[in-house]
C-alpha cells in the first residue's frame, strides 16, 4: 500500500512539470533530514510542504526526537520563482528532548535535575522569508531560508524514575515563544 502511494505521489509529481523537490544540506550535516516539496501555483505564488526530523534516541544519553510538518504558501517577488520570498506558513511538531544547556541557563525551564526531559506538541505559526538562486544546470539551484513565529507547546517534563508534573492541576505544562526554528540551505530540483 505504501508503495503504491508514493508511486502515485512520483506520477503527480512528475504530472505537475513545475514541483521542485528539496533537501537541507545544512541539517543533513548534524543527520536531522529536512525535505520538501514545491508546487507552482502561478508565476509569482508557490505551495510547500516540508518535514524535518531526528530519529535519534539519545545524545550524549538524552533523548533527542522530533519531528516537524509545514504548509507554506510562498508569494515571490519576480516570476521566475527564483528570487527573494516570503510566506506564511503553519506547522506541527512532537518532541522528547532535554533543553540544551545554554537554553537553560538563560530561561528557567524547572528542569535542574539530572536526566529529565520534556515531551510533548508544538504548532507553530510565521513566516519564512528567503531567496532561491540558480546553479549552472537549470534543474538544480539553492535556496537560503529562514522561518519565524511563534512557537505554542504543550508537555510535561520527565526524570529518569517517573513522571513530573510541576502544576498537579492540569496534564499538560504550556509554554509561547517567538523565535527561529528552521532554516538551512536547501538543494533544489526542478522535476
Amino acid at each position: 500500500m505504501r508503495f503504491c502511494s508514493f508511486l502515485m505521489l512520483i506520477f503527480f509529481l512528475n504530472a505537475y512539470s513545475q514541483s521542485e523537490i528539496k533537501f537541507n544540506l545544512a541539517t543533513s550535516l548534524v543527520l536531522v533530514p529536512n525535505i520538501g516539496i514545491e508546487l507552482k501555483i502561478n508565476e509569482n505564488i508557490g505551495y510547500q510542504l516540508d518535514t524535518s526530523a531526528s530519529f535519534w534516541d539519545s545524545i550524549d544519553g538524552n533523548p533527542y526526537q522530533f519531528i516537524q510538518i509545514f504548509n507554506e504558501l510562498r508569494f515571490y517577488f519576480k516570476k521566475s520563482n527564483r528570487s527573494f520570498f516570503i510566506g506564511p506558513h503553519i506547522g506541527y511538531g512532537m518532541f522528547t528532548l532535554k533543553n540544551p544547556k545554554f537554553l537553560t541557563s538563560i530561561i528557567d525551564t524547572g528542569l535542574k535535575e539530572e536526566g529529565s526531559y520534556q515531551s510533548g506538541r508544538n504548532t507553530y505559526y510565521g513566516l519564512t522569508i528567503g531567496k532561491k538562486i540558480a546553479l549552472k544546470n537549470p534543474k538544480f539551484g539553492l535556496e537560503f531560508f529562514l522561518g519565524f513565529g511563534s512557537s505554542q507547546s504543550n508537555y510535561k517534563y520527565y526524570n529518569s524514575k517517573e513522571t513530573r508534573d510541576f502544576e498537579l492541576d492540569r496534564a499538560f505544562s504550556k509554554s509561547g515563544e517567538e523565535l527561529p526554528y528552521k532554516g538551512g540551505i536547501m538543494l533544489v530540483y526542478k522535476l
